[in-house]
């Protein structure tokens, strides 16, 4: 039973994350696996938070199936059929094969998470709880400037960077001063990577979605300016400035990076490699018009994907000094 829920978990990583999917295998064998269960009971409350259409879904409907999703989690909760049912009830209204049979399996995803530590999944429940704090508040509250830009990606991203390094810390001794460089920088590397998101799906959120996360007010652009190409100095230069955003971040990944220990090899390889690709990614975005106009998503070209896979520490490092140099 316990293997068969281990086994659906590695399995559906793949259909939910490609980007995931390839890296997170990539972990030291010990924490491989509450990395692996973690990211996906975040998926499932992400499910909730982001994927079901408006007309699907009421306001208070989705806060209260997010709050099941976390219920579900807590460690002490003994009557998890309830949770399961509830949660799989809602499968029906994912828009991706691969979402739907996540949310149909949350019991699954349970019974996987049921076999970490103890200490594990305090950790996991305490950030997973913060995540949907902060993603409640976003349902409604939009993003007007960059510090409640910093705060939405704080809570969608930065979470998971603070699971990550307690999950370190839980399984590895370290001296007190890398200890405390990596719980003042883990902030930046979730911050990072999801505005990075962000930037590159902002045509896709405008065309499709109800709502988007750049910081119009601050960004003075309307949401109606950033698509439409008489207005293309306007927008070109809210583009300059959420770039320039994010490269402020760079210097705290290598803080970051350079503060774990040689013991955590898989979990250096994972962070470098998932950085080195939003670096390339970042690149890519910089001053690129078809962010905004382009017909097809801005992507990092396969050569440069495969020389990163092939060496990602060098592809981490060489991608953060051309960015810093040039800003």
């Amino acid at each position: 039973m316990l293997q068969s829920a281990i086994d659906f978990c590695k399995a559906i990583l793949s259909e939910v994350s490609r980007s995931f999917a390839l890296t997170i295998p990539m972990l030291d064998k010990d924490i491989y696996k509450p990395v692996l269960i973690t990211y996906l009971q975040d998926r499932l409350l992400d499910n909730f938070e982001d994927e079901i259409r408006e007309d699907d879904i009421t306001l208070a409907e989705r806060k209260e199936m997010m709050d099941e999703v976390v219920k579900l989690f807590k460690p002490d909760n003994m009557k998890i059929e309830d949770s399961v049912s509830r949660i799989s009830d809602y499968a029906y209204l994912m828009p991706e094969e691969g979402l739907k049979k996540l949310t149909t399996n949350a019991g699954k995803l349970r019974k996987a998470y049921d076999s970490l530590a103890d200490g594990i999944k305090e950790i996991s429940y305490k950030w997973l709880q913060e995540m949907n704090l902060g993603m409640q508040k976003y349902l409604t509250a939009e993003v007007r400037n960059f510090t409640e830009l910093d705060e939405y990606c704080y809570y969608v991203a930065g979470t998971v960077g603070g699971f990550l390094t307690e999950t370190i810390l839980f399984k590895r001794e370290l001296e007190e001063k890398k200890r405390n460089l990596l719980l003042a920088k883990y902030k930046s590397a979730g911050l990072f990577l999801q505005k990075i998101n962000l930037i590159r799906d902002i045509k896709k959120d405008v065309e499709n979605r109800e709502k988007n996360f750049w910081p119009l007010k601050e960004l003075r652009v309307s949401v109606d300016d950033l698509l439409n190409p008489t207005k293309e100095t306007k927008a070109m230069q809210a583009l300059r400035l959420m770039i320039n955003d994010v490269k402020d971040h760079i210097p705290d990944l290598i803080d970051y990076y350079e503060a774990l220990p040689d013991s955590l090899a898989g979990y250096k390889k994972f962070f470098a490699m998932n950085n080195a690709l939003g670096l390339a990614t970042l690149e890519v975005l910089d001053n690129n018009r078809k962010v905004l106009y382009g017909k097809k998503p801005v992507k990092v070209s396969k050569l440069r994907f495969f020389s990163i896979i092939k060496s990602p520490e060098k592809a981490f490092y060489k991608g953060s000094k051309l960015l810093t140099d040039n800003f």
